[in-house]
């Protein structure tokens, strides 16, 4: 899945869920189960994504690590700050 504009495996969304809080987690659900290829952001759910993940278990670091490595992610990140 394209996920704000970086490839993850539905695993990774899936777990990614598991910690977002609703409707951002649901959202999430929704796509797996409709297979959407592409789920778009708004900036308030990708600081809802980021600040998720600071505060995630180890697991979703592979997650925190490839939204941040992608170039749009940290310009997004910049802009939030």
């Amino acid at each position: 899945m394209l996920f704000g504009g970086v490839s993850l495996d539905d695993r990774l969304v899936r777990e990614l869920a598991a910690v977002l809080e609703r409707p951002l987690g649901r959202k999430l659900e929704q796509a797996l189960v409709f297979r959407a290829k592409i789920v778009a952001l708004t900036r308030d759910e990708r600081a809802a994504v980021l600040a998720a993940l600071e505060r995630a278990p180890a697991e979703l670091e592979e997650v925190r690590k490839a939204l941040l490595a992608d170039e749009n992610w940290r310009a997004g990140r910049r802009q939030l700050e």
